[in-house]
This record gives structure tokens, sequence and C-alpha cells, in this order.
């Protein structure tokens, strides 16, 4: 788990996001999940269109198994 806010764009391959459900918008890491906010582990201004490979998604998908 990265520290808060230490990585850079290009260390997290920030970039946009392919499907919708995996975008910034959808992370929980995103804050506020607006069109542009700030995110937990990436520096910068963040779009809610884009995705990084820290992505995890604000709610667990229905019927997914808990850990």
């Amino acid at each position: 788990m990265p520290k808060v806010q230490g990585l850079s764009k290009s260390a997290a391959n920030y970039r946009k996001a392919a499907d919708p459900k995996f975008s910034c918008r959808e992370c929980a890491f995103m804050f506020p999940p607006l069109a542009i906010g700030g995110c937990r582990y990436v520096r910068g201004v963040i779009h809610a269109s884009d995705t990084c490979d820290e992505f995890k998604p604000r709610h667990p998908r229905e019927g997914a198994a808990s850990s």
C-alpha cells in the first residue's frame, strides 16, 4: 500500500479509464467524487473519468465475497 499522496501520476499509471466502472469517480480513494478532485495515494488534480493501477471500488459489487 502506498503512503498518502506518495505516488506520482506516472508511477501509478494514471490514464483515461477505458471503462467508466473502473474510473476514479468509482474509486474509494478519490475525494470528493466529483468531476475534479484529489486522491489518497496519487498526487495532483484527479479527473473522475481517469483511472490508475491503485483503483479500488468505492462500493463492493453485490454478491462479491467479503474478506
